[in-house]
C-alpha cells in the first residue's frame, strides 16, 4: 500500500503541476560471511509478460511526465557549456605505499546542535518522504547535531575533515557552499578533503528541500519561473534554520581541526545481523559495526567512529515530530559508559534497515523501542574486547573525483525544475539533465579502504553479488565489477555514504526495477546510476599514482 501511495503522490504532484501551466534517498569475502545470501530478484516468479506490462507502464509514465516537463516553465537551468567547479578539493596528488618516517595519527573532535529553537514555529518541515499534506514539525524529541572528526597522517600532505549531520540529506550544492565558508580557513589549514554526510534520518527538520507546502511549490514555483522573479523557490529549506546549519557546521571544523592531538587508531567489529533486516534481493549487506578508535597518546577522551547501514527511520517516514533516531541514543550509551566521543557515518544502506524484533513489546511505544535498539548497538561496541583489535598504521590517503549522473527520471527532473529538488544540475543542448556530483577514495593504512558515495548504494554494487542475467529485471548481466574488485581485494573496503551530496538511490541498471513495485526506483536518477557511479569510481583509482 505503502508503495502504491508514493506512485500515487508522484502522480498528483505530476498532475497539478500540469494544471499550473495552462512536478526526490577482513576484505570482501569477510564483509558479510554469514548473511551474504545472494538470492534471485524480489519478482522472480514474476512472468516476462508481466514484467514487460510493468516496463511498458514506467516507459508510459515516464515519457507523458517528460512531455509536461517541456511545458512547465522553465527555471534558469545552468547549461552543460556554462558549468564552473567551484569548492572542490580534489585530495592528494600522490598516494604513499609506507607510512613517512616518524609518522603518527593526528585526530580532533567537536560535536554542535544544529537547532535553533525555532522549530515549532510552523515554518519548519521535517524531510524524509513526499507528502500532499505540509509535514509541519509539530514536537521535537531530542537533539540534531554535526559531528566532525579531523584526521591526518603526520605526513604533512594534508588534513582530512568528516562532518556528519543528523539529517535526511544534503545537496552538493549546500555542500560547497560550507567549503567556500571554509576555503581561506582550508588553504591555511591544509585541509584536502572535507566532507559532508549525513546520517539520514526521515524524521528530521528538512535539509534537503523534497518536504513542504506542495501547494506552494506547484504553483508558486512556476510563477516564478514563469515571470523570471528574483526570488527563492519554495520547498522544505527554513532559511534561518540552514543558515545556522551552515554556521554551526564552519564552526564544528575549525573545532576539530584546531582540538586535533596524536594517538593510535585501531579497529575492530561486532556482527550486528540480528538487529539488521535486508528489504530487497539479492541480500547482501555488511553484517558488522565497524568501530574505528582513536585514543590520544595524553590519556585523554577517546573518539570512536562507527561504519555501519542501517537506516534511521525506526519513527516512520511521515511523522511531524523530529528525532535524530536510534544514533542518538548510541551516542548517549558510548559517552556515559565508555567516557568516549562518538560520530557514526552510514555505510551502504539502499534498502537496510533496523530488526527491531527483540525490543518490541506489546505496549512499547516508537521513541521506547528506538532508544532501546539505539543503546543496544552501542553496548555491542562497548563490550568489544579491546585486545582483538587491529591497530591501523599512520598512513592516510584520499582523493576526489567530479562526475555527472544522468537523471532518466522525468518524475526527478520535474521536481528539480519546480524547485523541490536543490541538487547541482546542468542542462544540455538536447535537453537533458546531469546531476553533478562527486565521490572519493581513502585508505588507511595498508589494510583499509573506503568508497565516499554521493547516495543510497546498493550494497552488491559495494560488495559483489550482483544479480546475473537470468534473475535480474532486464535479463541483462550488469558489466561492471564491484567498488570492492576496482578498489582490489587486498583492503578491506567500506561505504561511507550519502557523503558530499544525496543523488538518491544508486541501483544495478540491470535490476532497476518499476516504479509500481518498489519504492528505490522513484527516487533514483535512473537506470544508468549505478553504472554512472561505479565508471566514476573506476576512473578515480585508475588516475592514483603512488609515490
Amino acid at each position: 500500500m505503502k508503495k502504491f501511495i508514493k506512485v500515487f503522490l508522484s502522480v498528483i504532484l505530476v498532475s497539478a503541476m500540469l494544471f499550473s501551466v495552462s512536478a526526490v534517498s577482513g576484505y570482501a569475502k569477510t564483509v558479510a560471511p554469514a548473511s551474504l545470501n545472494v538470492a534471485a530478484s524480489a519478482d522472480e516468479n514474476m512472468s516476462k509478460i508481466n514484467r514487460t506490462l510493468y516496463t511498458i507502464a514506467d516507459y508510459l509514465v515516464n515519457g507523458l511526465v517528460g512531455v509536461i516537463c517541456k511545458f512547465y516553465p522553465q527555471k534558469d537551468w545552468i547549461k552543460d557549456k556554462d558549468y564552473e567547479s567551484r569548492n572542490f578539493l580534489a585530495g592528494m596528488d600522490t598516494f604513499r605505499r609506507e607510512p613517512a618516517d616518524g609518522a603518527v595519527w593526528s585526530l580532533g573532535y567537536a560535536s554542535e546542535s544544529i537547532q535553533t529553537g525555532q522549530e515549532l514555529d510552523g515554518k519548519h518541515f521535517t524531510g524524509g518522504s513526499l507528502a500532499v499534506k505540509p509535514k509541519i514539525v509539530k514536537k521535537v524529541v531530542g537533539d540534531q547535531r554535526v559531528r566532525t572528526f579531523a584526521i591526518n597522517d603526520g605526513s604533512g600532505r594534508g588534513t582530512l575533515v568528516f562532518s556528519v549531520i543528523d539529517a535526511y540529506g544534503i545537496s552538493n550544492t549546500a555542500v560547497r557552499e560550507i567549503r567556500a565558508m571554509l576555503e581561506d580557513y582550508a588553504k591555511s589549514n591544509n585541509i584536502i578533503s572535507l566532507n559532508i554526510s549525513v546520517l539520514h534520518q526521515h524524521s528530521c527538520v528538512d535539509t534537503f528541500g523534497m518536504n513542504g507546502d506542495i501547494f506552494k511549490e506547484v504553483f508558486g514555483n512556476a510563477l516564478i519561473n514563469l515571470l523570471k522573479l528574483n526570488k527563492k523557490p519554495f520547498n522544505g529549506l527554513n532559511e534561518s534554520f540552514m543558515d545556522n546549519l551552515y554556521k554551526v557546521t564552519v564552526k564544528s571544523v575549525k573545532d576539530a581541526v584546531e582540538s586535533m592531538k596524536p594517538g593510535k587508531l585501531y579497529y575492530s567489529a561486532v556482527d550486528a545481523e540480528r538487529y539488521i533486516r535486508d528489504k530487497r534481493t539479492p541480500m547482501i549487506f555488511d553484517k558488522n559495526l565497524n568501530r574505528f578508535r582513536f585514543v590520544p597518546d595524553d590519556g585523554s577522551r577517546e573518539t570512536w567512529i562507527l561504519n555501519a547501514a542501517i537506516h534511521c527511520v525506526a519513527n516512520g517516514v511521515d511523522d511531524d515530530v523530529v528525532t535524530a533516531d536510534y544514533p542518538y541514543y548510541m551516542e548517549q550509551e558510548i559517552n556515559e559508559k565508555a567516557n568516549a566521543d562518538f560520530a557514526m557515518i552510514q555505510g551502504a544502506e539502499l534498502a537496510i534497515t533496523a530488526e527491531k524484533k527483540e525490543v518490541v513489546t506489546e505496549t512499547s511505544t516508537a521513541f521506547e523501542e528506538i532508544e532501546a535498539y539505539g543503546r543496544i548497538l552501542a553496548n555491542l561496541l562497548i563490550n568489544i574486547d579491546n585486545s582483538t583489535e587491529t591497530e591501523i598504521e599512520p598512513l592516510l590517503n584520499v582523493r576526489h573525483y567530479e562526475f555527472r549522473v544522468p537523471v532518466l527520471n522525468n518524475i526527478l527532473v520535474l521536481a528539480a525544475n519546480a524547485g523541490i529538488l536543490t541538487n547541482s544540475a546542468v542542462k544540455k543542448s538536447d535537453g537533458s539533465v546531469e546531476i553533478t556530483t562527486e565521490l572519493g577514495y581513502v585508505e588507511l593504512g595498508r589494510d583499509f579502504s573506503f568508497a565516499i558515495i554521493p547516495g543510497e548504494l546498493s550494497p552488491e554494487l559495494a560488495y559483489g553479488g550482483i544479480l546475473k542475467a537470468s534473475e535480474a529485471w532486464n535479463g541483462k548481466d550488469f558489466g561492471y565489477p564491484s567498488l570492492q574488485e576496482i578498489a582490489g581485494n587486498d583492503r578491506k573496503l567500506l561505504v561511507l555514504g550519502i557523503a558530499n551530496d544525496q543523488i538518491g538511490y544508486i541501483l544495478p541498471d540491470n535490476d532497476y526495477r518499476s516504479i509500481f513495485l518498489e519504492n528505490e526506483e522513484i527516487v533514483s536518477p535512473g537506470k544508468k546510476t549505478g553504472s554512472s557511479v561505479v565508471a566514476a569510481f573506476k576512473a578515480l583509482i585508475e588516475e592514483i599514482r603512488y609515490n
